[in-house]
């Protein structure tokens, strides 16, 4: 404990002696009100811009749960972290909850409903033009497609597979040769 003590007033003395013809006229204007303001704009600002979505707003459901708002960004939260059935459950709340709530917030909720869905439509898409590729299975610009949709859900290895089929069927086009820059580099 006494070398820490020691090293502490040596580096004090070292870092301050520098520095003291700056600082102390400064200390003499600063007062402990300004310092606790200071401290509680940090800590405000802290909280509001800083940390994740998702404890965020569920701390903002607890607070007031018949707000929709929160409960949309409580969906974007569990989407964002993959648990699509939450972010769904949380959704459906929020749509309960728009008649109370103002027409920015039903945009918000419009907005965050478009993108938890967007997969669900992108694999629809994807079922169709499987069906399309079962009645012709070597149409290169139907398996360029799938690849580009599989990619966008993340399932690259049917990505890579619909991929290899259509540069198998032709290597020299320009749509695949630009498909390969994009998904595969």
């Amino acid at each position: 404990m006494k070398k820490l003590t020691k090293y502490s007033k040596v580096f004090w003395r070292r870092v301050y002696r520098p520095v003291k013809p700056f600082i102390n006229p400064l200390l003499k204007k600063i007062k402990l009100s300004h310092i606790l303001i200071l401290l509680i704009l940090i800590m405000l600002l802290g909280s509001f811009w800083f940390g994740k979505v998702l404890p965020r707003a569920q701390e903002s459901a607890a607070w007031w749960p018949w707000s929709a708002k929160s409960h949309a960004k409580m969906a974007t939260g569990f989407f964002e972290k993959g648990e699509e059935k939450k972010a769904k459950k949380e959704l459906k709340i929020a749509n309960r909850l728009l008649f109370l709530s103002l027409t920015n917030t039903k945009t918000e909720v419009k907005k965050v409903e478009k993108k938890i869905n967007e997969p669900d439509k992108i694999k629809q898409e994807i079922e169709s033009w499987e069906n399309i590729l079962k009645k012709r299975p070597f149409y290169r610009d139907v398996l360029l497609r799938l690849a580009v949709l599989n990619y966008q859900i993340y399932e690259n290895e049917k990505a890579l597979e619909y991929f290899e089929r259509a540069e198998y069927l032709d290597p020299k086009n320009e749509e695949v040769m630009k498909i390969r820059k994009i998904i595969f580099p």
